[in-house]
């Protein structure tokens, strides 16, 4: 256990004397891979629904909650779970944890590109 929260400590670039992250967040990851780490490009003011949030490695994503916050340039960690629908074909759900002044937050997103 202590293995992984130092590996994801360094994953995420934070120092935990400087952000936090609360840990019923973090056990909402249970089963998630981490697949990215970038930046979101330029001036990210906040999640609404619907929003899009681009990052420097090209992805895009779409928020499915809301918070407000702003940061420019914040580090992002993607986040990616693949499961099989009743149906039997496969879904991938994302969340992506975002770097802010006062605590680190867990979004739930939708991928488009």
């Amino acid at each position: 256990m202590n293995r992984f929260v130092a590996v994801l400590v360094l994953a995420i670039g934070l120092s935990p004397l400087c952000r936090a992250i609360s840990a019923s967040d973090l056990g909402g990851l249970v089963g998630y891979t981490i697949v990215a780490s970038t930046n979101a490009s330029g001036e990210l003011e906040g999640a609404d629904f619907d929003k899009l949030v681009k990052l420097d490695n090209g992805m895009v994503f779409e928020f499915q909650t809301y918070d407000y916050f702003y940061a420019y340039r914040p580090d992002v960690i993607v986040f990616a779970k693949t499961v099989t629908l009743p149906s039997g074909k496969l879904f991938t759900d994302y969340k992506l944890i975002i770097e802010d002044e006062d605590e680190d937050e867990v979004f739930d997103v939708i991928r488009i590109r």
